[in-house]
């Protein structure tokens, strides 16, 4: 059973793991554009997502509009992408891993 639980949770530590250097790459990305523009530049989660895959921010927009509830989006889901890169990141990562350690605790 542990094993099972084990196997359960390791996609979620893999995911966690990942977004959590993500939120890495992208401060530190962020910090660069600081330095080189000498004021503070924060790259906002969204504007990440619609850089790597514009159709899937799109269709998740209208996907929950359509099917759940338009208040989900603006203001929940779209005030989550306002928020800075790296900050967003740790912030899914670190829910994500809690979900890990929720299916299996090492004892």
């Amino acid at each position: 059973m542990r094993r099972v639980r084990w196997l359960l949770s390791l996609p979620f530590r893999l995911l966690g793991g990942l977004l959590l250097l993500g939120g890495f790459v992208v401060g530190i990305i962020d910090l660069y554009h600081s330095v080189a523009a000498e004021r503070l530049v924060f790259t906002s989660l969204g504007e990440i997502w619609y850089g790597l895959s514009p159709g899937t921010l799109n269709l998740l927009q209208a996907g929950i509009q359509r099917h759940l509830d338009p208040r989900l989006w603006d203001p929940g889901v779209q005030t989550y992408l306002t928020l800075p890169g790296w900050l967003g990141l740790f912030i899914l990562a670190t829910l994500i891993l809690l979900v890990a350690q929720l299916i299996y605790r090492p004892r």
